[in-house]
């Protein structure tokens, strides 16, 4: 069941008003339906059965309410059936007697072919929601898993308190079943001693509770040694020893969120239970969630301490060019001045080279490795060491970064300031630094430039890890385990739809290379391509041209459009898709219940605080918008609204114009912020602090995919995991630009499902690779490298695999495996056999990219409109995020979530309205063609107005959005 027919799922009565388009939605009757009613039944009884049926459509269960009946139903229905429908009506109305409504209740189910649920399938559906409960502790979600379930199933819901009463039993089980596992894994004894020391004052007058529940600041050496005290403190505690077999990491982050926001003294007003599940809980996720920002942080000012030594150096070489240019001048004078003695020369030569000082450099990495040293001198480099050398990190035995901490932890021990002899340097780029330098002291500070290096280069490969981290971890818990790939690897092969048998998988490519480099020699021969300095040059794409009439027709939709308030179109967007229920977890009962709702998404989604938004929600308080933010970073609410909204701009038959759904797109922005965020990275095109928010947009405009992601680092792990996390479309193609781009992701890609279109500007990356041996048109030879060796790909398929299978069931995020597999892990069977795979699919790829040009402009195109949503994100966004809302992970992914919600809110209500006005100047006269509408984007926001005092006219929708929010006729339900 789709997002779209959820909206009233389980509901009990009809609402008090209903949409045009929802009449047609649910309460459409087929041929079928009419001829068995008016098979089966008098006139007498037709509407109320036909409403009857249509209910347990909308809402999978039956309509058992004695309200008064919408007078546009009616009159909907009586029109199908051909009769005149009553102006007002209810079913005590309709039905004398209460025997007659359950029978013609029972006809409908027999027709719908829906029936009610034994106790075995009550049974089921206990097991089932057990099972749900793993991953979410909020009974109003479990209640729509619930009913889903008896859908899909063509069982009947019963009444809302039945669904309700089987979700919290299988909530309670759940909870029992962890606590009984704490319980197992620790002892009374320890979460005592636990409790008192989360309890116990610090010197700054906080709780170490307080201490642990503060977020990081910005990236500092200071910070970064709190950050380090927190898993010292908590592996202390014996907290890393802990194993909960059976226990979801979701639920242990539900328990762990509602620690996160508990004050010392409502912790211990908690019922025992509640204590020990939280207390625990929070312990695990703060020390996991702790040691994954310790090592992304020592990655990060690693990087920095290399930057900043590069800086230095080219700094340095600045003035050696000034300098060498002043000793030329002086050698040609001596040169040239016929006084000067041959012998008189030399030595005045002798006398500049010292000058320059002692060492040239071979290189500037050379020059920057010596940098890393002299800045070690400044204690940068050590302090990093010294902290890292405290965690339990494990790692492979051959591990270049794992044996030199392991050699510095020793010396550390000993506090040793000079390099002993026998410790040697792990690769001959740092021999003259370490092995052949005199100054041992010196050999120390390059020996822990070289590990802090590696060990860099060995989190991302996968080669070292820890064991209580989420991300960092050993490459058998990160992918499916040996034992359940060995026993299930058929299963796998199956769902990615890969053959067993590489050479089925190989054949196929290969052939498709062939004709492409045909394809490629005969453009060429026909001079639609040209050959430059061993690079193809393709002529520049002349601009799309637009027809003359969309100018016209854009003013005209435009005119029929008019502008809106924001509050104006949340609301008309909640009328159409009900998006509320997603966020709450249930329809809203009163109008504080609606406005709760849009001000948690406004005060994440835009750059408003919470006090700016209650200033403009005059209903709210601070303290209220600020709670409903917080709400809305549980359970994925954003995400399960949004889907809302994309069914419904989906099912638009508008977009059809637009695209096939099949393809995408995917870029990054940036949204400046403070330099005090620690996860904060320079944006490299406004030099401003930024957080990075990476987007996927379908060809029919919205945004269907949506991450926040940290500025500077390469994007294809990020690009893929959209594509495989997103369930609201079947895409086959997604357009990139050369961050989103690697060779393995392009392998990893294809396995998936879809393939990697990059839009390349390194020449490098255009150059055509095929296998060994294939035969090549003389003419081309130049662009092409026949280096590949498939045997890599033959003898390692399984593995690669394994990769796509753990990456598809979501054992591993794709950005997780582009990391782990991606260029830090060169030398990795995999990552060469990925890197094979991939430049193969490349050059596929480039000879249609080559040749094509419609499939050239259709990359483009996908591209721009990436950009067109990203100025729309903007608009809604124009400040800075603040440096305090941004400081967890959950705090981040709502607010990327919420921008997101919004500017498809924007695009949704666009496109109606556009259907809207094309369907009013056909009335008109006015007949706008495919060729024209195609040219019409929904992303358009000059008529919108995301500023000002906010008045939500809740009057004007009440009924159609709010159960309770006006009076009604008294409720009388039937057993």
């Amino acid at each position: 069941m789709s997002q779209w027919k959820e909206r009233f799922l389980g509901i009990e009565e009809l609402p008090e008003e209903l949409t045009q388009s929802e009449l047609e939605d649910f309460f459409a009757l087929s041929p079928k339906d009419i001829q068995a009613i008016a098979g089966s039944f008098n006139k007498q009884f037709r509407i109320p059965v036909a409403i009857q049926l249509c209910f347990i459509r909308l809402s999978g269960g039956r309509l058992n309410s004695f309200n008064t009946l919408p007078r546009p139903l009616l009159k909907f229905v009586g029109d199908q059936l051909g009769l005149v429908a009553p102006s007002i009506a209810s079913l005590r109305a309709l039905y004398k007697r209460e025997n007659t409504r359950l029978k013609h209740q029972a006809w409908a189910m027999t027709h719908l072919g829906i029936a009610g649920h034994t106790k075995r399938q009550e049974a089921m559906l206990l097991a089932a929601m057990r099972e749900a409960s793993q991953g979410t502790s909020d009974t109003n979600r479990l209640m729509d898993i619930a009913c889903r379930w008896l859908v899909d199933r063509k069982l009947l819901i019963p009444s809302l308190s039945t669904v309700r009463g089987i979700c919290v039993r299988a909530s309670i089980d759940t909870e029992e079943n962890v606590y009984v596992a704490i319980c197992k894994a620790t002892t009374a004894e320890q979460r005592q001693a636990w409790m008192e020391a989360l309890m116990a004052i610090r010197k700054d007058g906080r709780t170490t509770l307080e201490w642990l529940q503060s977020a990081p600041k910005k990236r500092s050496p200071k910070n970064m040694a709190a950050i380090f005290e927190k898993i010292d403190f908590l592996t202390g505690l014996g907290i890393a020893a802990i194993e909960l077999p059976g226990v979801s990491s979701q639920r242990l982050q539900d328990y762990a969120r509602l620690m996160q926001q508990r004050s010392p003294r409502s912790f211990k007003r908690l019922k025992p239970v509640s204590q020990i599940l939280q207390l625990v809980s929070f312990l695990k996720v703060s020390l996991s969630q702790t040691s994954d920002m310790a090592i992304q942080l020592t990655g990060k000012m690693t990087s920095d301490i290399c930057s900043r030594a590069l800086a230095n150096v080219k700094k340095g070489d600045a003035t050696t060019i000034v300098s060498y240019r002043g000793a030329l001048t002086n050698i040609f004078d001596m040169a040239n001045d016929e006084k000067v003695e041959p012998d008189a020369l030399r030595t005045k030569i002798l006398e500049l080279q010292k000058t320059f000082g002692e060492t040239v450099f071979p290189s500037r990495l050379a020059a920057v490795r010596s940098e890393l040293v002299d800045q070690n001198q400044n204690k940068s480099i050590r302090p990093l060491l010294k902290r890292l050398a405290k965690l339990d990190i494990k790692g492979n035995e051959n591990d270049k970064g794992l044996s030199g901490l392991t050699a510095l932890r020793g010396l550390y021990e000993n506090s040793n300031t000079a390099l002993p002899d026998h410790v040697k340097s792990h690769g001959t780029k740092w021999n003259s630094l370490i092995d052949e330098q005199k100054d041992r002291e010196r050999a120390f500070r390059a020996f822990e430039a070289e590990t802090l290096l590696n060990l860099r280069k060995s989190f991302r490969s996968g080669s070292c890890w820890l064991d209580y981290s989420n991300t960092f971890r050993d490459r058998e818990h990160l992918l499916i385990p040996t034992a359940e790939w060995e026993k299930h690897k058929r299963r796998h092969y199956g769902l990615l739809r890969l053959p067993a048998n590489v050479d089925d998988y190989l054949a196929p490519l290969i052939k498709a290379a062939e004709l492409g480099i045909k394809a490629v020699a005969a453009a060429l021969s026909r001079g639609e391509l040209e050959i430059n300095e061993n690079d193809i040059s393709l002529d520049r794409l002349e601009a799309e041209g637009e027809p003359p009439e969309v100018a016209n027709a854009r003013a005209m939709i435009d005119q029929e459009i008019g502008s809106i308030q924001l509050p104006d179109l949340m609301l008309e967007m909640d009328v159409k898709t009900r998006f509320t229920k997603a966020l709450q977890g249930r329809l809203p009962k009163n109008d504080r219940e609606l406005l709760l709702g849009y001000a948690g998404i406004l005060g994440l989604g835009t750059d408003m605080t919470a006090s700016g938004v209650a200033m403009m929600m005059s209903e709210l308080s601070p303290e209220d918008v600020a709670g409903a933010m917080k709400g809305l970073e549980f359970d994925n609410a954003i995400n399960k609204g949004n889907a809302m909204v994309l069914e419904f701009i989906n099912q638009l038959p508008i977009v059809a114009m637009w695209g096939d759904g099949k393809a995408a797109s995917s870029d990054m922005m940036s949204l400046t912020t403070s330099k005090h965020l620690w996860n904060a990275r320079l944006d490299p095109r406004r030099q401003t602090p930024s957080v990075g928010m990476y987007t996927h947009v379908s060809d029919r405009w919205p945004i269907i995919y949506h991450q926040p992601i940290v500025l500077g680092e390469r994007q294809p792990g990020v690009a893929i995991e959209g594509v495989i996390r997103q369930t609201e479309l079947n895409i086959d193609r997604l357009a990139v630009d050369t961050h989103g781009y690697t060779d393995v992701a392009m392998a990893f890609s294809h396995g998936l499902g879809f393939d990697l279109c990059p839009r390349l500007r390194n020449l490098r990356e255009r150059r055509l690779t095929v296998p060994r041996g294939m035969s090549v048109p003389e003419g081309i030879k130049e662009v092409v490298d026949s280096t590949l060796n498939l045997e890599h790909v033959r003898k390692h398929w399984d593995d690669l695999v394994r990769v796509m299978a753990s990456m598809s069931n979501g054992t591993l995020s794709a950005v997780t495996a582009l990391q782990r597999f991606g260029s830090a892990a060169k030398g990795d069977p995999i990552y060469r056999a990925g890197q094979q795979l991939g430049r193969l699919l490349r050059t596929i790829y480039l000879c249609d990219y080559f040749t094509k040009p419609e499939f050239r402009r259709e990359i483009t195109r996908l591209l721009n409109r990436g950009e067109h949503v990203h100025t729309l994100q903007h608009a809604i966004h124009l400040g800075a995020v603040r440096h305090d809302r941004a400081r967890r992970p959950d705090e981040v992914v709502a607010i990327s979530g919420a921008l997101t919600f919004l500017s498809n809110l924007v695009i949704g209500w666009q496109a109606s309205r556009i259907q809207e006005a094309v369907a009013s100047l056909e009335k008109k006269g006015v007949v706008l063609s495919k060729e024209i509408l195609r040219h019409i984007s929904p992303v358009r926001y000059a008529g919108v107005n995301f500023r000002g005092t906010f008045r939500f006219p809740i009057d004007r929708y009440r009924q159609l959005l709010i159960i309770d929010g006006v009076p009604r006729l008294q409720i009388v339900r039937s057993n």
